[in-house]
């Protein structure tokens, strides 16, 4: 088969189109920094982006459909089991333009190539853009395919964000019903899954290649720790009668640190959100709520880290007279990418002249619901620079167009 060709330019215009969706110039102190975005999950910029990537769909002649927990898919063929391509539109707040989006841009440009050449898969193809990956706004990443998969946790939809708004009312402000299980489909409805994304760390860069194939993703615990004891005068409370809890917290979150290290290359542990109450420099903190992220490349390690911190938790509130509960918000095993899937990856990448290589990504991903869900499951990454999560990630368009033309050629194999 001749190599089918995507087209650089174009996936960098739609890209710089979505960024500019959430798009802002400054820093959230004002600063000038780079372009960042905040985009989050089941809000209106979230929406806005899935109806700009649904019109690019439409006029390629997909059916656009929104199920009930806010994810959109455009189908090209007719009924049957179909091949699901996609990934997520959502961001961090002051993220870049790219984690996400640029999977997204990739897969409806595999779509532009196979309408060039004049290709009909006989298998329908779907892509998707999924809702509220991030899971910033109300704590349960992955959001869009858990719900799609039918993993979401018990009583998500009475989940609220930091402003009291549940779940179910963001889906009914954007027109939905306000329960997101009434997205489901079968997995038997699901051929396979391909997700493109940037790798989002640094080892295609440091190795000069543009693409990869994934083999597994790391397993990952979200948690939210809160710790109780005794809002007091800053003054007048002797430091050896205090029951602080953001000193407690502060031992805890160096304990996530410590078991994470203990394990070398093999975990690594985050606290990226931390609040106080009351929150003022006169009062001794009686509440402190922590949120905790875990991550290890075997189910077998983040547990042993898992406990650790349980344990370092626990022992810390005995011996400052606190109390301490962990609340834990979604918690993924380790993810293997399909081997038939994987191998289809490596040829499509060598049709487009890239040896890829094969890696485990640090990074949760929503590909990892289909493949628990026991659908064929694969992975391309995208070399990027800059980090991620920040305004500085960035990504070639021409790495993403060998993406697209990769993605193109799998498509037909599969």
């Amino acid at each position: 088969m001749a190599v089918m060709r995507a087209n650089a330019e174009r996936i960098a215009r739609r890209a710089a189109e979505l960024a500019r969706i959430g798009g802002s110039a400054r820093s959230r102190t004002g600063a000038p920094t780079p372009a960042s975005v905040t985009r989050l999950g089941l809000t209106r910029e979230e929406r806005d982006a899935h109806e700009l990537v649904a019109s690019w769909l439409r006029r390629l002649g997909a059916r656009i459909r929104h199920d009930q927990a806010g994810n959109v898919f455009g189908r090209f063929g007719g009924p049957g089991p179909a091949v699901l391509v996609g990934s997520h539109l959502d961001s961090v707040p002051f993220g870049g333009r790219y984690d996400g989006a640029l999977g997204v841009v990739v897969a409806v440009e595999a779509m532009e190539v196979l309408r060039a050449a004049r290709v009909a898969p006989r298998t329908p193809i779907e892509v998707v853009a999924w809702a509220d990956e991030e899971g910033v706004r109300f704590g349960i990443g992955l959001y869009g395919s858990l719900a799609a998969l039918g993993r979401l946790p018990k009583g998500a939809a009475a989940r609220t964000d930091a402003d009291g708004v549940t779940i179910r009312d963001a889906l009914r402000a954007l027109g939905l019903r306000g329960d997101p299980t009434k997205a489901r489909i079968r997995a038997d409805q699901v051929r396979a899954y391909i997700e493109p994304h940037i790798e989002q760390g640094p080892r295609l860069a440091e190795r000069r290649i543009p693409l990869a194939v994934v083999s597994s993703i790391v397993g990952i615990l979200h948690s939210r720790v809160t710790v109780r004891g005794r809002q007091d005068h800053a003054g007048t409370t002797p430091m050896g009668r205090r029951a602080d809890t953001l000193a407690g917290a502060a031992q805890m979150i160096a304990a996530v640190e410590a078991a994470a290290t203990r394990r070398g290359a093999e975990a690594v542990g985050t606290v990226g959100e931390i609040a106080v109450r009351p929150g003022a420099k006169n009062v001794i903190p009686g509440e402190c709520v922590f949120s905790l992220d875990i991550r290890a490349p075997s189910d077998r390690t983040l547990g042993a880290v898992v406990r650790d911190v349980e344990r370092a938790i626990l022992r810390t509130s005995r011996e400052r007279g606190l109390s301490a509960s962990i609340d834990v918000l979604n918690g993924v095993p380790v993810a293997r990418m399909d081997r038939g899937l994987r191998r289809a990856l490596r040829r499509a990448c060598e049709a487009v002249g890239v040896d890829a290589p094969e890696l485990v990504s640090g990074a949760g991903h929503d590909a990892e619901n289909p493949a628990h869900a026991g659908i064929p499951t694969g992975m391309l990454f995208i070399r990027s620079t800059g980090g991620s999560h920040n305004p500085g990630e960035s990504a070639d368009p021409r790495d993403a167009s060998l993406a697209a033309s990769a993605l193109a050629h799998a498509l037909v194999a599969i």
